[in-house]
């Protein structure tokens, strides 16, 4: 799909309400214009008539003329910005629920490639961008035309066909103008998108890094460059606003030379008899009027680049535009029927990796067996988070093969994946909300007494009741109102609450002493008893013995075992 192509997709359903902000903006430049050009009328029929020049002058119809196209200005106006607006915002608004939810979708491998600041970014500032189509390029274009021809049929009407002709071709070479402008601006307009993402992503480093860039001494230097990326964002918005004024000016002026062409040819027809006065001057000024609808053309074509290059960033994060369900995408899978109720989950001949042609392992080759947990171990770098998240289906093998009831874990759906594996990595995951809002994610019928269940499993109940703490305690970003222990074992309180048949820890007790490890690992042997788990660790010797282990080998054909993965290391 094309850029373009998203966002007919993103606006597609709110055509009927653009649509009516579009016809309302026509109204509005078509009323503007019937003023102008009606009291240019009145008021040279007026003098006229003063003057003894034209009798039966009828009053009341186009006093009430001019009196209704001032009011219809205003209202057509205060309807199109409330129509337009509500419309586009309402649509943006769902746009940002589903970008979010497919961050949210994405592998953690490739949500961990996507900077904080980045994403960010594409979910305000982008999505903000996107709102130039229909309000600053879509809407004015149609309202421009509509207005243009309703001033060229009341050309033809009034006065020789050239005049008609001579609006026309105005608002052709102002359309050509636009076309340009558009094609000049639009890799500049790209080029100030990436650049508000640089300056978001920028100025989160400096500030989340602060402490270590004074520590260091190289906050002047970060400093240095966010002055840097600063002064190169303005010079490209100013240029973007000296095109925006330049071509404003320019089609000012060819409406003006248009204008003066209309008053020269009004005149000639006038001294012919062909018109009468008040019809030269309702000529020259209605031409005059196209400017309000013709000189927001190039400037706004000039920025497409910037809605070109925001559409373009979401549809890297793969966001659905029609706005259609996870769920319904879910069930369309050509994968139909449920897992069994013991699934097995194998992996054959494995190899795991960052991709490339240098996996970090291959040739694992195991099945988990229910109640016997496989133990990961190896020193750090060599590839067991990788592993887990390979497993997990977060990251895609290199070679092999990771089979779930016998089908490959990456062609599950993902919401049926979801239910049956569950995955505690190794960074601790917490929401800024309460600790029964974290346990309840996912699953918001739980009772108050089920979560108290899990915390007392992972011997975290005890702690929060000795603090005066309760299921309401916010726990802040990140869990930070919590010590590192409290905080993995709060998310691993919620792994449990989520009942998976098959578990996958990574360094689950981290921050734990060893008495409160030996409690919890005694609390979750029943819980363990009934699961295939696998369990990365830096210190294998802490767990039972009885549990298979294998340690990682970098680089090399790792030992195939199978069954309960019996190989020990030495």
């Amino acid at each position: 799909m094309s850029d373009w192509g998203f966002l007919r997709q993103v606006f597609r359903g709110s055509r009927v309400w653009t649509g009516s902000a579009y016809l309302l903006l026509a109204l509005t430049w078509a009323a503007g214009i019937a003023l102008l050009a009606l009291s240019g009328w009145f008021i040279t029929a007026s003098a006229l008539a003063g003057a003894g020049l034209l009798l039966g002058l009828e009053l009341f119809t186009p006093s009430a003329g001019i009196r209704a196209a001032a009011l219809l200005r205003t209202l057509a106006r205060y309807g199109e910005r409330v129509i337009g607006h509500e419309a586009v915002l309402r649509v943006l608004a769902s746009l940002r629920a589903r970008s979010f939810a497919s961050i949210s979708r994405l592998p953690i491998a490739s949500q961990r490639q996507l900077r904080s600041g980045d994403l960010q970014h594409r979910l305000t500032a982008d999505i903000d961008t996107l709102d130039g189509v229909p309000l600053r390029i879509t809407g004015p274009v149609v309202a421009a035309a509509l207005a243009v021809l309703a001033a060229t049929v009341l050309a033809y009407w009034l006065a020789p066909w050239p005049a008609a002709v001579l609006i026309l071709a105005t608002a052709i070479l102002t359309l050509a103008a636009s076309l340009l402008a558009a094609r000049l601006g639009q890799a500049r307009g790209r080029a100030l998108v990436e650049r508000r993402s640089r300056q978001r992503v920028a100025l989160l480093d400096y500030f989340g890094g602060l402490a270590d860039l004074i520590a260091y001494g190289r906050a002047d230097a970060q400093r240095m460059l966010l002055d840097e990326l600063d002064r190169e964002q303005a010079r490209g918005v100013l240029l973007q606003e000296r095109v925006a004024l330049f071509t404003d000016q320019a089609v000012q002026g060819l409406v003006a030379m248009t204008t003066l062409a209309m008053l020269a040819l009004a005149l000639h027809w006038h001294a012919a008899d062909a018109i009468d006065a008040p019809v030269a001057v309702l000529l020259t000024l209605m031409t005059l009027g196209l400017n309000e609808a013709l000189s927001t053309l190039p400037g706004a074509f000039w920025r497409t680049g910037e809605s070109l290059q925001a559409a373009a960033r979401l549809r890297d994060l793969g966001v659905d535009p029609g706005g259609r369900a996870a769920v319904a995408t879910a069930e369309r899978s050509p994968i139909e029927g449920g897992l069994r109720d013991e699934p097995t989950f194998r992996a054959r001949n494995l190899a795991i990796g960052f991709g490339g042609e240098h996996p970090l392992v291959t040739g694992l080759d195991f099945s988990l067996q229910p109640g016997q947990p496989l133990v990961i171990h190896g020193r750090s770098g060599l590839g067991k988070s990788t592993l887990l998240e390979t497993l997990a289906g977060e990251r895609p093998p290199l070679g092999g093969m990771v089979a779930l009831a016998g089908r490959e874990v990456g062609a599950w759906p993902e919401l049926r994946l979801y239910r049956w594996i569950g995955y505690l990595p190794q960074e601790t995951l917490l929401l800024d909300t309460s600790i029964a809002g974290n346990l309840r994610l996912g699953r918001p019928e739980l009772t108050d007494q089920a979560l108290w269940t899990a915390l007392e499993t992972v011997d975290l109940a005890q702690a929060l009741r000795r603090e005066g703490l309760g299921l309401d305690y916010m726990v802040g970003e990140m869990g930070r109102r919590l010590s590192g222990g409290q905080a993995r074992r709060l998310a691993l309180a919620w792994l449990i609450l989520r009942d998976t048949p098959i578990i996958l820890l990574d360094e689950p007790f981290s921050g734990l002493d060893r008495a409160t490890e030996r409690r919890v690992l005694a609390r979750l042997a029943p819980w363990l008893a009934t699961r295939r788990a696998v369990i990365v660790t830096h210190a294998p010797e802490r767990l039972p013995a009885d549990w298979p282990r294998h340690a990682i080998q970098p680089a090399t054909i790792a030992p195939a075992c199978h069954g309960h993965m019996q190989h020990q290391e030495t």
